[in-house]
């Protein structure tokens, strides 16, 4: 009777060290100053979020610091994304009609994980529309590259726009347990 009772919590155990245990949240920012628009250059082009260009999850400090290593992380969602205006002070986001944030990754398709096209009554912030994406192959790979697509015309003043983003990483029990 032991014997089963010992090979029954083996594999409670065993199940328990590969299911997701616990998630952590990882934050990141990045600002952007979209010009003003000259006579010539009216639309948008590339919104410049260079920190969002390139991602490696598995090399965060965040997790790095909970003893997380990359064969830990069992799931990963993206669980917010909003654009705020930082710059003019009455700035807004009426100048874009249109903006989609896709996922890439070596080997892996493009994926849509968020997206906003309801700029019209100017606001100075958002948060984006995310369909539900397991994004745990894009972050568990070589690297993770968002790429934005965005319709509008350039505002008329400088603005800047900071882009913030939380990444729900769930961890397996051993990359809870390294922390100890």
């Amino acid at each position: 009777m032991l014997p089963r009772l010992f090979l029954a919590g083996l594999v409670v155990l065993s199940s328990a060290c590969t299911s997701k245990l616990t998630t952590i949240k990882l934050k990141e920012e990045s600002t952007t100053t979209v010009d003003k628009a000259t006579a010539l250059e009216l639309l948008l082009g590339d919104m410049g979020f260079g920190k969002f260009a390139s991602m490696d999850i598995t090399q965060s400090e965040t997790l790095a610091n909970q003893g997380v290593e990359p064969g830990d992380i069992v799931d990963v969602r993206l669980s917010e994304f909003t654009l705020t205006v930082t710059s003019p002070e009455d700035g807004h986001l009426g100048f874009i009609e249109s903006f989609d944030v896709y996922v890439v990754a070596p080997d892996l398709p493009e994926v849509l994980i968020a997206s906003y096209d309801d700029f019209g009554d100017d606001p100075t912030m958002v948060e984006m529309e995310l369909p539900d994406v397991d994004l745990t192959d894009y972050a568990t790979s070589q690297s993770m590259t968002f790429t934005i697509d965005a319709a509008g015309n350039r505002p008329e003043v400088d603005t800047e726009i900071e882009a913030a983003i939380t990444l729900d990483v769930g961890v397996t029990l051993q990359g809870v347990a390294n922390q100890l």
